[in-house]
C-alpha cells in the first residue's frame, strides 16, 4: 500500500513539473512583448533604444525626445502599423505603445 501512494506521489510530482517547464506558443504580439537584450549595459540611449527596436522587427524608427527616464520613439511595426513607443531607458523594455496610423499614414 505504501509503494502504490509514493508511486502515485512520483507521478503526480512528476506531471507539475512538466507543466511548469511548457510555455505557451509565442502569439501574434512577440516582437512587443520580448524582454530586452542582456548585457546591454545599465541603460540605453535613443540610439540603443531604435537598435533595440530594430532587432525586434520595427522599421523606419526615429526618435523624438527623452525625457526624464523615458525616450519616445516612432517606428513602423512588424505587421507594417505606425507606433509611437515608449521604452525605459534604465531597463531598455518597451513600457507603452500607441498605434498612431498605417505605413506613413497617421490617424
Amino acid at each position: 500500500m505504501a509503494g502504490a501512494a509514493l508511486c502515485l506521489l512520483v507521478v503526480a510530482g512528476s506531471g507539475t513539473a512538466f507543466a511548469q517547464r511548457m510555455s505557451p506558443p509565442p502569439g501574434p504580439f512577440a516582437p512587443y512583448d520580448a524582454p530586452p537584450a542582456r548585457g546591454s549595459g545599465p541603460g540605453v540611449d535613443g540610439e540603443g533604444a531604435a537598435r533595440m527596436l530594430r532587432a525586434r522587427g520595427f522599421t523606419n524608427v526615429s526618435v523624438i525626445r527623452r525625457r526624464g527616464p523615458t525616450i519616445l520613439l516612432e517606428a513602423n511595426g512588424p505587421r507594417g502599423e505606425r507606433v509611437q513607443v515608449v521604452v525605459d531607458s534604465t531597463s531598455g523594455a518597451i513600457s507603452g505603445m500607441k498605434v498612431i496610423g498605417y505605413g506613413d499614414k497617421r490617424y
